[in-house]
Parts: structure tokens; C-alpha cells; sequence
């Protein structure tokens, strides 16, 4: 009763919109028993990815690529990687893009493959194209058409067994630069400065659309079936995946940082102004409407994921906090039941 009571309380705060005061911390702690969690992780995280149960943190900080473990948050290994990288996770590897941010414009990498089954790096793969030119990256994603890494003119597809190089795709010299990418019907969909959207295939095919203004130097962040989601200065805009028609925009706040989807709804992170943490929002996917939120208790939150029904958030201060999954999922539900 003492833990039912504990969770209804922190629905309730969670339906009212307040900060999430007096967090239990501790690694050991079962996530399904807890309150919000504060994981001690590192010294400054940035990039979250879950891969083989687990959940896989860039912790720029230390320069360590960190495995936790995705029922009690305990760290199960720790990788020298450098500063900062991008992570994606496939069936039986987790990728990692080293790079320098997209203020500095010289060639990065390597791409580390590491195997989940003995957290070791297997094989370091220099970002090259198959001339042998040195590739700037942004972002690397795993999917149906292998591993994937874009860069402002550049996408590289690669083998997800060898890591060699299946095929390569230039944006164009006289092109606007991509902004943001993610999978999409077997390809690759990104978006450039001018708010057109890109198209990459499997036969090496790259189709444009029309500029959009509203995308228009927009981040493209999360594809929720044939809807693309971009984020411009707090704005979140909906666009058709096929057309770039954009569906809706809801402003949320100054940053939008993640959306993901969870139970029917799109659930997005970042900041807004007055409140006393970060925040998340759940949205109706068809109009953008926001059905509920809710404060975050901390500032800087960098990226989330959901683990098995929980919603983890990384930290600039180091932290993960952990949404059970038992709070997640009424939280859900109250936002859906507003629809």
C-alpha cells in the first residue's frame, strides 16, 4: 500500500505539472520500485542510444563511451572513445561516430563498431569515402539498408557485418547543407538548410522535394510512421515523410531536444522559460496538440530514450534520471484520455 501510494503521489505531481522534488538516488534501485531515479554517471552526457537491453551513453566529460545496465541503472562498462560521438545501435553491434560538433568543419572519426557480448571495440573504421577523401560526419543511424552516416554534403552506407563501404551520396556543391537525418522506408530521409527534404535509397538514388519555409533551418530529430518531426528554436513542425508538407507546428518552449514515441503519443524534451527544470511534453500525433507535461528535476537535459516502457534522460551535469515505468505509463495514459 506504502508503494502504491508512493506512485500515486508522483502521478499526481506529475498531472500537476510541478517539480519532481526529492528524487531517490542510488544505482541499485529496481526502476519499477522507485521514484524518478538520479543516476550518477559520468561527467557531462550527451548522446543516449539503447542496444541489447541496455542503455549506451556518450559521457563527453570523461571521454567514455558508458553501458548501463537497463533495469538498475548500474554501470556495466565503461569505453575510452574521445570527447564527443553520435550512437546508434543495431542487432549485434552498437556504432559510435566520433566528431567535433558541427561549429568545426574538418574531417572526424573514426566509426567504432563495439560488440555488445564483450564491450570491446571491434573495429575502428576511418570515415572515408571509397576515393579515399576524408568525410565530415554528424550523424551515424542503423537500419534495414545497414549503417548509415550522413554529414553536411555527404552520406556514406556501409555494410553492418564489415563495415565496408556499399555506397556513397553527394548532396551536391551547390546545394544547402543536410540539418538533421533518420530512417525512413528503407533509406535514408534528411532535411536541408532550406527545408527541402532528401531522399536516400538502396539503389543509390537521391530525390529532392520542394523547399519548405517552415522547415527552414529546422533539425530534423524522429520519424513516427509517414510523419517527420524537425525542431526550429522551441517550435516542433510535423511534415508528410513523402511530400514535406508540413501537417502542424506547436512552439513549446526555447529547445527541443528528443521526441519519441511511447503508447500512441509523442512524448518531447526540453526547456521553457519559467519553469523550474526541463521539461516533457506529450503530444496528440495528428495535431501537435499538447495533452500533458510535466517538469523534469533538472536543467540540461541533453537527450532521452524509453526502455521498456521507462523514459531516461541524460544530463549535462552527468546525470541520468529515470521515469519509471509504471509513472511513464499513467502518464501515457492521462495524455491520452485528454485526446
Amino acid at each position: 500500500m506504502l508503494v502504491l501510494a508512493v506512485l500515486a503521489a508522483s502521478v499526481a505531481l506529475a498531472e500537476n505539472d510541478p517539480a519532481i522534488e526529492h528524487p531517490r538516488s542510488g544505482v541499485g534501485a529496481r526502476l519499477s520500485e522507485a521514484l524518478p531515479i538520479r543516476l550518477r554517471v559520468g561527467g557531462g552526457l550527451g548522446a543516449l542510444t539503447v542496444g541489447s537491453g541496455d542503455v549506451w551513453a556518450n559521457d563527453y566529460g570523461h571521454e567514455q563511451l558508458v553501458r548501463l545496465d537497463g533495469r538498475s541503472g548500474r554501470v556495466l562498462a565503461r569505453l575510452s572513445l574521445g570527447r564527443r560521438f553520435a550512437l546508434a545501435a543495431g542487432e549485434r553491434s552498437l556504432w559510435a561516430l566520433r566528431w567535433s560538433g558541427r561549429s568545426f568543419r574538418w574531417p572526424n572519426g573514426p566509426l567504432f563498431r563495439i560488440d555488445p557480448a564483450t564491450n570491446r571495440v571491434a573495429a575502428r573504421i576511418p570515415l572515408r569515402a571509397p576515393s579515399g577523401e576524408p568525410m565530415i560526419g554528424f550523424g551515424v543511424l542503423v537500419g534495414e539498408g545497414g549503417v548509415w552516416v550522413w554529414g553536411p554534403s555527404r552520406v556514406l552506407r556501409l555494410d553492418a557485418s564489415s563495415g565496408h563501404v556499399l555506397g556513397e551520396f553527394s548532396v551536391g556543391a551547390d546545394r544547402p547543407e543536410l540539418t538533421g537525418a533518420v530512417l525512413h522506408a528503407g533509406g535514408l530521409l534528411a532535411l536541408s538548410a532550406d527545408g527541402r527534404l532528401v531522399r536516400f535509397d538502396l539503389g543509390r538514388r537521391v530525390r529532392g522535394g520542394a523547399p519548405e519555409p517552415a522547415l527552414a533551418t529546422a533539425e530534423l530529430i524522429a520519424a513516427v510512421g509517414d510523419r517527420v518531426l524537425g525542431a526550429v528554436d522551441g517550435t516542433l513542425i510535423a511534415a508528410d515523410a513523402w511530400t514535406g508538407r508540413v501537417q502542424w507546428r506547436r512552439r513549446l518552449g526555447f529547445r527541443v531536444s528528443t521526441v519519441v514515441e511511447s503508447g500512441g503519443v509523442l512524448l518531447a524534451h526540453g526547456g521553457a522559460l519559467g519553469d523550474r527544470g526541463d521539461r516533457v511534453w506529450a503530444l496528440e500525433p495528428a495535431t501537435g496538440r499538447v495533452l500533458a507535461g510535466t517538469v523534469i528535476p533538472s536543467f540540461g537535459t541533453t537527450s532521452m530514450v524509453v526502455v521498456e516502457g521507462s523514459l531516461w534522460l541524460a544530463t549535462s551535469a552527468g546525470e541520468v534520471i529515470v521515469l519509471p515505468r509504471l509513472i511513464t505509463c499513467l502518464f501515457v495514459r492521462r495524455a491520452r484520455s485528454a485526446e
